[in-house]
């Protein structure tokens, strides 16, 4: 008790201490291709920075709960726990230390970069680095180059890919206990999102370890492993190892499903969001989400064309306007294979940067839900056009009754191809855009529920932003969002026709 209470008294001493040094300021942040700053204090010999807006760059939820004097952040399959002045907070089920309290000024959470950073860094699927010297937070999603893990379960087996950016050499080998090991020559490990991948229908355990010079994935398998082989393959470039054993007993109704009616990936519907008298979203600048999506549109099904792999079909090559029954339509007319719904994101907040792929699938968070009700807005004037907007307050979609029939009628058939092909797209946006990665997310949008097909809504950026609202109007910036969707479309024919 003596111990407990002396440690408390030091704490109390070092939170006045500190408050007593503090100097306001600012950081930056800076992220493949521009800088942000960001509000901070000194607080003796700490840097406290605001990490409500670093976690706004970074894509995810912040909620705050009045009980407790607790806040929440949740991104992607993390969720971490802080207690205001306090030291303690939790990420998932585990507790740790920062030695220095959080703190809640002007309505931001603020934490210590010195001791917290360092433990975000191993959970984010981007690599974040703190430069004292500098006093600048780095967020690089092209620090990685062993970026990804999947499992495709066969008829006779189990197929395992390990994502790559570039060919890299490596070895396979397999040890006591079923575990499959690859050591990777200057590999550097996204070691968050791989571990994600851990499907307990399959394996016991998915580990990672990083040393200089090289990473090693190793999976423990659930079932004997005695005939194997493995290669290099290129377009993209990945590590594939075949599991053939007869140990592999896999249920028949999870061998993958058809894509479409003759097996082929073959036929892609492009979906240029809004269009005529919908407008989308419109920057400060005058930009307008229709323009841009029916340019990146026509990108995309020009690269299409061009290497004659598959046939592609547009919902609109002009600015017309279209309902959400008649894009559906022309989908399912077209016996679609894919189907890729194009848009930009907006938001209130003018800081708000970055990137998104969404499947359809009841949303998880505040963030998906808000980027939903936004691009259902327009549907739901459709189907009741008598519907106003509140005097002084926005339309909220959630209070609307045909939302809820329609998220109650929400697709799964092709739920878990569709979530696979955002995979692919959300590793091929990370390579080649300078701004940051909001991820792969999950929302029930209605362009999407009505189609049958695997499909996808890909938010280009925000328009809201300044910065990328220039960018999302530049033909070059427009050129590489079809670029990095197309190869994730080869991605999917490889592996689905395969």
């Amino acid at each position: 008790m003596r111990h407990q209470r002396s440690h408390t008294t030091a704490l109390l001493f070092l939170t006045v201490l500190i408050a007593a040094t503090v100097s306001a300021g600012s950081i930056k942040v800076v992220v493949s291709g521009g800088t942000e700053k960001i509000e901070s204090y000194e607080a003796g010999e700490l840097t406290y920075f605001s990490f409500s807006a670093l976690a706004g760059m970074l894509g995810g939820t912040l909620d705050w709960e009045m009980i407790g004097h607790r806040i929440n952040y949740v991104e992607d399959t993390s969720r971490f726990e802080f207690v205001i002045n306090s030291p303690f907070f939790r990420i998932n089920d585990s507790t740790y230390n920062l030695t220095f309290p959080a703190e809640f000024k002007d309505g931001q959470l603020f934490l210590p970069a010195e001791t917290f950073l360092p433990f975000l860094d191993r959970v984010i699927q981007q690599k974040i680095t703190w430069n004292r010297e500098s006093e600048s937070i780095r967020i690089d999603s092209e620090y990685f180059n062993v970026v990804d893990l999947s499992l495709s379960p066969k008829a006779n087996g189990l197929l395992i890919d390990i994502h790559l950016t570039q060919a890299l050499a490596y070895e396979v080998f397999v040890t006591e206990g079923n575990w499959i090991n690859v050591s990777i020559r200057d590999g550097k490990i996204n070691a968050a999102r791989i571990r994600s991948r851990e499907n307990k229908r399959y394996m016991y355990r998915l580990k990672t370890h990083q040393a200089e010079g090289s990473g090693q994935v190793s999976i423990r398998l659930r079932r004997n492993v005695e005939k194997w082989h493995h290669k290099l393959v290129y377009d993209p470039p990945r590590i594939q190892i075949s599991i053939a054993d007869v140990d592999f007993q896999l249920d028949t109704n999870e061998t993958g499903s058809t894509i479409g009616p003759d097996n082929l990936v073959d036929v892609i519907v492009v979906d240029a969001g809004h269009g005529g008298s919908d407008y989308g979203a419109v920057g400060r600048g005058g930009t307008r989400e229709k323009d841009v999506t029916l340019s990146i549109a026509k990108e995309l099904a020009r690269l299409i064309r061009k290497d004659k792999l598959f046939k592609v079909v547009m919902t609109r090559d002009r600015d017309k306007g279209l309902s959400l029954q008649q894009r559906a339509d022309i989908a399912n007319s077209a016996s679609a294979d894919l189907f890729i719904s194009i848009h930009a994101n907006s938001s209130t907040k003018r800081q708000v940067r970055g990137w998104n792929v969404f499947f359809l699938a009841e949303a998880k968070n505040d963030s998906a839900r808000a980027v939903a009700q936004l691009e259902n807005s327009v549907y739901l004037r459709e189907e009741n056009p008598l519907q106003t907007h509140r005097e002084g307050s926005d339309f909220n979609a959630d209070e609307d009754p045909i939302l809820s029939i329609i998220n109650e009628m929400i697709m799964t058939e092709f739920q878990a191809e569709s979530y696979d092909f955002a995979l692919m797209v959300d590793r091929q946006l990370r390579r080649t855009l300078k701004i940051p990665a909001r991820g792969v997310d999950q929302a029930g949008f209605f362009v999407l529920n009505m189609v049958f097909t695997p499909s996808v809504l890909v938010e280009s950026g925000f328009i809201s932003n300044s910065q990328e609202e220039k960018l999302l109007k530049n033909k070059k910036y427009q050129k590489t969002v079809a670029e990095a969707i197309y190869k994730a479309l080869k991605s999917f024919k490889a592996k689905y026709e395969g």
